[in-house]
């Protein structure tokens, strides 16, 4: 399935694989975010470092063996392992799904914010890096 993604989105024009792929991760994230809180209405009742631990944890419940920790100001959710394997190196527009799913999980249990993914695997990285 992920490779047929991944084929799927090579074929579209960069930006719009990059915008559909961060999309379908934000939905993605929003559902996620509906199992930590259970309902909508928890919406900015945590702090910025709550709720990017709350998104670090359900993203290693999914395979993405994810921590935070805190650098040049910067709070970061920092990915040691990828279940999108080779698919993210051959097709590294993958990588939007998981910018996305962050985007929408913070956006559900915090509030808007604007994650940006510094550093990745498929770029040669040894982590990927996402910083709030």
């Amino acid at each position: 399935m992920l490779t047929l993604l991944g084929k799927a989105l090579a074929a579209l024009p960069p930006d719009m694989a990059h915008t559909i792929a961060e999309q379908v991760g934000r939905d993605y994230g929003k559902a996620m975010a509906t199992g930590l809180t259970g309902h909508d209405a928890a919406v900015g009742h945590r702090s910025l470092r709550s709720a990017i631990q709350a998104v670090a944890d359900a993203l290693t419940a999914h395979g993405f063996a994810a921590h935070t920790d805190d650098k040049h100001d910067k709070l970061r959710i920092v990915t040691s392992h990828c279940p999108f394997g080779d698919v993210a190196i051959e097709h590294p527009v993958i990588c939007a799904v998981e910018r996305g799913m962050v985007k929408g999980m913070l956006g559900a249990i915090y509030g808007d914010t604007d994650p940006e993914t510094i550093d990745s695997i498929p770029a040669g990285d040894t982590l990927c890096i996402t910083t709030v």
